[in-house]
């Protein structure tokens, strides 16, 4: 089970500093692994190449700076949750402000209409799936109004409801948004909103909500699951439970990562789980490093269909981190302070600014599948041996989309935690 819950940031009316008053945008954003499938058209294609280009980029961006910051731990995010409601606010943005969002964020265009089409076009394919929800919402302070322009991309691209909310009554107001959220994520993500971070300065709060649960094309047995080691590092291992099949799936030895990789795919879906295994129990630092510049197309093009030996350990994860420097350190750095210029939001004449970003992820592996809320040549005469790939140390991880487009991505150091 997969599940991502992300606030991204609050609207709040700040203290009047001399002349000038500031707002707070309070974006929120509520995930689960999420599968996504695309009806394409010829002409849909390359535009949808190049957004799951750039989402790679933003995703291995963001992982770089958490991993420096969390050193030890597991970690799972989703690049696609994130980006998605930070667009809904660079919707609202000018100037610099916008540029900075269009940089950081790896945005398709700095047109705005461009910008909101590339999301669309993901959106809209799953408003009506029985196995993937997405939901956006805009909670806006009763008795403020959202300016036309902004209202009109957020509703018919971003497909986000519009709702007025008395952010005053701060207990009322975080239990109103509380429900949708744990409505919205099959109740895997609750009290995502604390009164607390609510006053009578909150003027909107953006909300983005997934939710995946997946089922393996080729389902473990838990029969064949078994309490084997794990090898933390070459010194440290912890006993836990390992599931393993053997089946013809797609693999690759990755020699210039010094790692061999792995996907497992979900059934009635174009979203599947690829594993990236270093050679050693050690070597995940090392793999990261390379990772850097070496693209996941590059990976899941050399994948081949082989009968494969697999050894996979059963893992629930859950992350939670404040996004504030990420986003300072990718360049966007105006939406904290007084520069900011989300002037294309409110018809009022405020200023506002984002007060904080926090980001929440949880996942579940296990034999029938994953919930988020994530080949063989033959010589004649010669005895096929079967590759094996035994996830027994720390690895990474992606949910991806047709194999490229990353919408969750983690790493994990240890199963027990």
């Amino acid at each position: 089970m997969a599940l991502v819950k992300r606030k991204f940031s609050f609207l709040h009316k700040l203290p009047q500093i001399g002349a000038r008053m500031i707002s707070m945008l309070l974006l929120m954003l509520v995930l689960f692994q999420a599968p996504l499938y695309f009806a394409q058209s010829s002409s849909d294609r390359s535009s949808i190449a190049e957004f799951s280009r750039r989402l790679a980029i933003f995703s291995t961006n963001v992982y770089t700076t958490l991993v420096a910051k969390n050193a030890n731990q597991n970690i799972i995010f989703s690049p696609f949750s994130i980006q998605t409601c930070a667009a809904m606010a660079r919707m609202g943005a000018k100037g610099n402000t916008a540029a900075q969002l269009d940089r950081g964020l790896k945005l398709i265009s700095n047109n705005n209409a461009k910008i909101a089409d590339s999301f669309h076009k993901v959106l809209a394919t799953y408003e009506k799936s029985s196995i993937l929800h997405i939901a956006n919402k805009i909670y806006i302070k009763t008795g403020y109004q959202l300016r036309d322009e902004f209202s009109s991309l957020v509703s018919k691209k971003f497909l986000s409801a519009v709702e007025p909310i008395n952010f005053e009554n701060q207990k009322l107001a975080a239990d109103q948004i509380n429900s949708w959220v744990a409505l919205r994520t099959n109740n895997l993500i609750k009290n995502i909103v604390s009164p607390s971070i609510l006053s009578s300065d909150t003027r909107l709060l953006l909300i983005n909500a997934i939710h995946f649960k997946g089922n393996w094309v080729h389902q473990f047995s838990e029969k064949s699951t078994r309490s084997l080691p794990f090898y933390l590092n070459d010194a440290e291992s912890i006993r836990v439970p390992i599931m393993r099949m053997t089946n013809r799936l797609k693999y690759a030895k990755l020699p210039a990562l010094d790692a061999a990789a792995l996907e497992l795919p979900y059934k009635d879906s174009d979203l599947s789980l690829l594993i990236v295994l270093p050679n050693s129990n050690t070597g995940l630092p090392q793999l990261e490093r390379k990772l850097l510049d070496f693209p996941i197309s590059q990976i899941t093009k050399a994948l081949h269909f082989e009968k494969v030996i697999v050894h996979l350990p059963k893992f629930k994860t859950e992350f939670d981190v404040e996004l504030t420097d990420t986003f300072k350190k990718l360049g966007m750095t105006d939406i904290f302070t007084h520069r900011a210029d989300f002037s294309r939001m409110l018809k009022s004449p405020e200023r506002l600014h984002v007060s904080n970003i926090i980001h929440k992820a949880f996942i579940e592996v296990n034999e029938i599948g994953t919930e988020a809320a994530a080949v063989t040549v033959m010589g004649v005469g010669v005895k096929s041996v079967k590759p094996g790939f035994i996830a027994n140390h720390p690895f990474n991880y992606y949910i991806v989309k047709d194999h490229n487009m990353v919408i969750f991505a983690g790493r994990l150091i240890n199963p027990t935690k």
